[in-house]
């Protein structure tokens, strides 16, 4: 059998296979974000269409043998590897305008002759580079082409004008990781020679960082950069103030001060990806970061990736959806080590294509997906898929060296009035705390949610919240930095002077917002009852319904959810 045809069989059957495990139509034109294997190296799309990564071997004393895979059907299937050159590693890949490739992996280098190792001082990580030359038929010498401590790198980029640009953050040596600034500065080398010299920029870019934050002190790092069609280059860093921090650069060298973007979530860092229409990509980790418990630190943040993409330089921006979830979320995390779905890095595939490969530790994955999903206005959930869609761990216990335990929380049961559908059940049902629940939805300044639900008579009260990020699902302070905040008594009763919700029934409630005029309707069975206030924040949008139960007594009643939708008018 020819060898295309195998892989467009293979490719028909992983769909069929996608679409039996999600649930959910799925086409080789255009779908929803679908996991299709664990996370791998950078992927560089070549011109025939196919797709080409790379792997290392390591041979001794910092040598590798490196080789190349390619894949023709968007990274489902692979090719065995072929030997390509033996050297430095075969880290974070790029294809120059001439066709030739280029590395640059980060190498250790240890000069604490086994005493303290001090960041910057005696321990060290440094970039280096090769290329290919001669139509990338031959592989020249590594090289260093920075020498310090850099954290990871998530980028480089070739401008219109060839300058080659590789954006990181320097650990200052003997700087503190805290306030003022914490111990990176921004900054980025580059070569206006196809790579054959580099110099580095006078940037040091910063970002503030607060007394007690929830985190390790590191300051504005991990940046990410993309050309403008204006000719500047526009940076998005990692920080550790509830959001990623943003600057341009007429020339790629030459940066403004970092400052407040508009992109809320933890600290991790963002991607950017130009499609081949000039519409730009942006993932990154929405989600507010958990708070310290009693004083100790708290890993988090970092359950859920998402993106939203902008046809206007990055103007405005639409989607702000989860394009992948950890899906160890709901279990006891590992004690050690980073987890989560952060670090994604993107690239373009044939069709029109994205593949995104992101996550550490088991939580890694690559994802491929139609981009075009992200202008979808509308979204639903009955339960038919189950809790793919949803959030719904329990985080408990005490912290320790930043570890803390979780469970499942919320879950599915049989619907007590129909055999063939299930509804989601929150409540208090042990001493590890209140049962949570979030959804996301295509972000909209004005909208519509709707949900179908039924308060079960002692169930202790409920919060729902209209949220513009990710929090964790029994955050209590979701309801406090929600623009729309909904608080449902033990005994149904919804506002002063209004009748209660009856108990033990269903009913349909809709949260008709606009962020315009900063009003949020909630009506019962169709008739609007209560005029929420908005937050004094001002948010991007809502892309988020947040369930918290209250009450202090455990028991088995609670909320039960038979379906939510969302429609956005305004995106």
């Amino acid at each position: 059998m020819p060898d295309s045809l195998s892989r467009q069989l293979l490719f028909a059957v992983l769909l069929v296979a996608l679409t039996a495990a999600s649930g959910r139509p799925v086409s080789a034109e255009a779908f929803a974000p679908q996991v299709i294997g664990p996370r791998m190296g950078g992927a560089i799309l070549e011109p025939d269409g196919s797709l080409k990564r790379f792997t290392s071997v390591g041979v001794g004393d910092g040598v590798f043998k490196n080789y190349a895979h390619t894949s023709t059907d968007n990274g489902i299937t692979w090719s065995e590897g072929a030997f390509i050159y033996e050297g430095i590693r075969a880290q974070l890949p790029l294809r120059d305008k001439e066709g030739e490739y280029h590395m640059f992996p980060m190498v250790l280098r240890d000069e604490s002759n086994g005493g303290r190792k001090d960041i910057g001082v005696n321990y060290f990580i440094d970039v280096w580079h090769t290329r290919t030359i001669n139509g990338g038929s031959e592989w020249e010498p590594g090289k260093r082409i920075f020498e310090g401590y850099v954290g990871s790198i998530n980028c480089v980029m070739q401008l219109s004008n060839g300058r080659i640009i590789l954006p990181f953050a320097e650990w200052i040596g003997g700087r503190k990781q805290g306030p003022p600034t914490g111990a990176n500065v921004s900054t980025c080398v580059y070569s206006d020679d196809g790579g054959a010299t580099w110099k580095k920029s006078d940037a040091a870019l910063t970002a503030p960082r607060a007394t007690d934050y929830n985190g390790s002190g590191y300051g504005a790092c991990e940046p990410v950069v993309i050309e403008l069609k204006d000719g500047r280059v526009y940076m998005l860093a990692r920080t550790e103030t509830g959001r990623l921090y943003e600057s341009w650069s007429p020339d790629g060298v030459n940066w403004e001060p970092l400052r407040p973007s508009r992109f809320l979530g933890t600290d991790a860092p963002a991607s950017f990806l130009r499609l081949p229409d000039d519409r730009i990509l942006l993932f990154w980790n929405g989600c507010e970061k958990p708070t310290r418990l009693n004083g100790d630190g708290v890993y988090g943040g970092r359950d859920l990736l998402h993106a939203a993409i902008s046809d206007d330089e990055g103007k405005t921006w639409r989607g702000f959806r989860e394009i992948y979830r950890d899906p160890t979320r709901n279990e006891t995390p590992p004690r050690k080590g980073d987890r989560g779905t952060a670090y994604p890095m993107a690239y373009q595939a044939a069709n029109n294509k994205v593949i995104v490969m992101t996550g550490q530790g088991r939580a890694g994955g690559t994802v491929l997906f139609d981009p075009d999903w992200l202008l979808e206005t509308e979204a639903s959930c009955d339960f038919s898929h189950g809790l793919e869609d949803w959030s719904v761990f329990k985080p408990f216990g005490p912290a320790v060296v930043w570890w803390r335990d979780r469970v499942q929380g919320a879950e599915l049961l049989a619907h007590p009035e129909s055999e063939d559908k299930q509804v989601l059940h929150l409540r208090h049902p042990d001493d590890k705390g209140v049962d949570g629940a979030v959804w996301n939805f295509p972000l909209g300044t004005s909208g519509e949610l709707t949900m179908k639900v039924m308060l079960q008579s002692g169930f202790g009260g409920v919060t729902i919240s209209l949220m513009d990020r990710f929090f964790n699902p029994t955050d209590v302070r979701a309801a406090v930095e929600a623009p729309f905040a909904f608080p449902i008594a033990a005994d149904g009763r919804i506002a002063l002077r209004q009748p209660e919700l009856p108990l033990d029934t269903w009913v349909t409630l809709g949260f008709r917002w606009d962020l315009a005029t900063r009003t949020c309707v909630v009506s019962v069975d169709g008739e609007d009852r209560v005029w929420l206030d908005q937050a004094y924040r001002e948010p991007m949008g809502v892309n988020y319904v947040h369930f918290r139960m209250d009450g202090d007594t455990i028991t088995e009643k609670g909320l039960l959810i038979e379906s939510v939708s969302a429609s956005v008018a305004n995106p």
